[in-house]
């Protein structure tokens, strides 16, 4: 679908999801329920593929405006444009990625610590 991604890759060797995969995910992103592996795949796919962004968006605008009519307010209240909701998911990974890092830092430096007092 994607043809080249930015890094000048082709779609088939950089991308975690296809295009099917990755629009089978649009409820379960905008409802935030997707763990870590799936939002880095969504995310990935959606970043080199233009028509999934647009379908995305569309569909977003969909579900989100039906909820605001319904009044469900746990759910369509909370209105953040589309492309926000891709930058937050992105911002998540990026945290999410750093903690990850970190925990692995301060037990190397504990498990160093432990060598030299032994």
């Amino acid at each position: 679908c994607c043809g080249v991604s930015d890094l000048g890759l082709k779609e088939r060797d950089c991308c975690f999801m296809d295009c099917k995969e990755t629009q089978k995910l649009f409820i379960s992103f905008i409802d935030d329920q997707l763990d870590v592996k799936e939002l880095e795949g969504f995310l990935h796919h959606m970043e080199g593929c233009k028509e999934c962004r647009e379908e995305y968006e569309i569909y977003y605008m969909l579900i989100m405006g039906m909820r605001y009519l319904e009044e469900d307010s746990a759910k369509g209240s909370n209105w953040t444009a589309p492309e926000e909701k891709l930058q937050s998911a992105q911002d998540y990974i990026f945290k999410y990625h750093i903690l990850r890092w970190e925990k692995l830092a301060i037990l190397l430096i504990l498990c160093i610590g432990v060598v030299f007092l032994l």
